[in-house]
């Protein structure tokens, strides 16, 4: 597997930021040599609510939500994309998109081996322990910038986990008390990454 450049990291991040914006709600990226990005658009319409609260179900130890997005964005991938699965695949997401990046990695490796790795901003907890412990080997960069609220979610009273050891990312706003909204906004995640980075 391909070792994850700071420039491989960043470029994920502002195709994380850069997706909301998109026609589709993911974009396939091959500007890296050796890399191909795809990043998962996170909450922008209110179907994508409607996915987010999904939480009370279950499939497979996964989000059902979450895992529906993926199955979607599957066949979109597949129908319309053609991915080389002999470079090293990134799956990336903000939000909603990190989550389903997540699910989508837990899918792919089953075709693509160990070859898919995951870049994450921002993102809720996808699954169970379960599906943590089916990811336990997967190279996961799960940043959390700040105060952001969303990893905090769904509670894992209901026996939601993350997969990965959060990277604590600095305020880049300028710390404020209760900013863990603004904190959550994918740009904020681009600026503060791009410093964590640098220093």
């Amino acid at each position: 597997m391909a070792a994850l450049t700071n420039a491989v990291i960043l470029r994920a991040a502002s195709l994380c930021r850069d997706v909301y914006a998109h026609e589709r709600d993911y974009i396939v990226d091959t500007s890296i040599p050796g890399f191909t990005i795809i990043a998962v658009e996170g909450t922008s319409s209110a179907g994508d609510w409607l996915t987010n609260i999904k939480f009370l179900f279950r499939s497979d130890d996964t989000h059902r939500g979450f895992k529906e997005n993926a199955l979607r964005l599957t066949n979109q991938l597949f129908m319309r994309e053609q991915i080389d699965f002999k470079t090293q695949l990134v799956v990336c997401g903000h939000s909603l998109g990190g989550a389903t990046a997540t699910v989508l990695a837990d899918m792919l490796r089953q075709g693509a081996g160990r070859n898919v790795c995951v870049i994450t901003l921002g993102s809720p907890r996808p699954g169970g322990r379960r599906l943590r412990k089916r990811l336990a080997d997967l190279t996961h960069m799960r940043y959390v910038h700040s105060n952001d609220v969303v990893p905090k979610s769904p509670l894992w009273l209901g026996g939601y986990v993350h997969t990965h050891q959060a990277i604590k990312l600095a305020d880049a706003n300028g710390e404020k008390w209760f900013d863990g909204v603004s904190d959550h906004d994918a740009g904020a995640y681009c600026k503060a990454l791009a410093l964590a980075l640098a220093a």
